[in-house]
């Protein structure tokens, strides 16, 4: 039996746990998967349905007793079937299947919407992008034209989201700069698995190093080129190892032995050219490992903060269901 369930049961008396049947539709960087673990742990059923085209990280093999991983073309129609029997429908950043189950079950199933990042926020293109060259006129037309649409396009957007805000029954946001963006949000810290990330009892000793090894993790939402002009500015471009994810990826399993491998995570991220406050889940990860972690505002963090623990998250999630009226089940006996 793992040390989180020993914890849990140690915490939570039987008849206080009222069972849910909670299904996760979509996920982010295993965020879905982690809460489904930890309800399956306090005695709900929860499961999380993503496509077979989406493990580039072996994240779902990892957490497979947790997720049902399915054809693409047939995502919409299981969703739609799965939703039948559940009490809580809890959609991350699928607003498209929030429109759906909406259409199919009404006000007869309450809905939770959850949003994580460039989902809400957007991502910009970057500012490099390149015209097919043909002639100065042509380029000025299409140039004048994407300046038309953009507007429109950004308008349409903002509807849509708010839309589906308005039709769900929770909105929760997963760091404190998506709060602008949703009108009665509710932000839930990312949880982190502690059972899988965690320091090691034979974790190497810094005073037996001649340099520490500092760690930033590239991907495709980061403009690297102003994180890297930040570091130049407070000393620290040479010392800072970048690792590219999106084209050497790392298996979610050896996620946390790669991570040992450094003393502190740089945790700075520009996207749309903003500097984005709040902690990424990969340095909350390296912090449970055991790293320093250098945030936003240069300062040194160390140790995972008890917010981020899943078993308190997975607590204030079953409070947001209950204020939210999602819960129509008795208590365990």
């Amino acid at each position: 039996m793992n040390s989180s369930l020993n914890l849990f049961k140690s915490n939570v008396s039987k008849t206080d746990v009222v069972h849910m049947n909670i299904l996760h539709i979509w996920d982010q960087a295993g965020v879905a998967c982690i809460l489904a673990k930890y309800q399956e742990l306090s005695g709900h059923k929860s499961k999380v349905i993503v496509t077979k085209t989406r493990d580039k990280f072996g994240i779902y093999s990892f957490y497979h007793q947790y997720t049902q991983t399915i054809d693409p073309r047939l995502f919409i129609d299981t969703c739609l079937k799965e939703a039948e029997t559940a009490d809580v429908l809890h959609i991350h950043g699928r607003i498209d299947m929030l429109f759906r189950l909406h259409k199919k079950f009404g006000r007869s199933k309450k809905l939770v919407l959850h949003y994580h990042g460039t989902d809400l926020r957007g991502l910009k293109k970057r500012q490099k992008e390149e015209l097919p060259h043909r002639s100065l006129p042509s380029d000025l037309i299409i140039f004048a034209k994407r300046l038309v649409r953009r507007p429109y396009y950004k308008i349409m957007r903002r509807r849509i989201h708010a839309r589906a805000q308005k039709l769900a029954d929770a909105v929760i946001v997963a760091t404190p700069d998506l709060l602008q963006f949703a009108e009665n949000a509710i932000h839930l810290p990312n949880p982190i698995d502690t059972d899988h990330f965690k320091p090691l009892n034979n974790m190497k000793c810094n005073n037996y190093q001649q340099q520490v090894k500092i760690l930033t993790i590239n991907n495709e939402a980061i403009d690297m080129e102003l994180v890297l002009s930040y570091c130049r500015n407070i000393g620290l471009n040479s010392s800072v190892e970048v690792y590219d994810r999106m084209n050497s990826p790392i298996m979610y399993s050896d996620m946390p032995n790669f991570l040992r491998n450094y003393d502190i995570y740089l945790d700075v991220r520009f996207i749309n050219r903003q500097l984005i406050e709040g902690m990424s889940k990969t340095a909350l990860e390296s912090l449970a490992c055991g790293l320093s972690v250098i945030d936003h505002q240069l300062n040194r963090q160390k140790g995972l903060p008890p917010e981020h623990d899943p078993i308190y998250i997975v607590s204030r999630l079953s409070n947001i269901y209950n204020e939210a009226g999602l819960v129509r089940t008795t208590k365990a006996v």
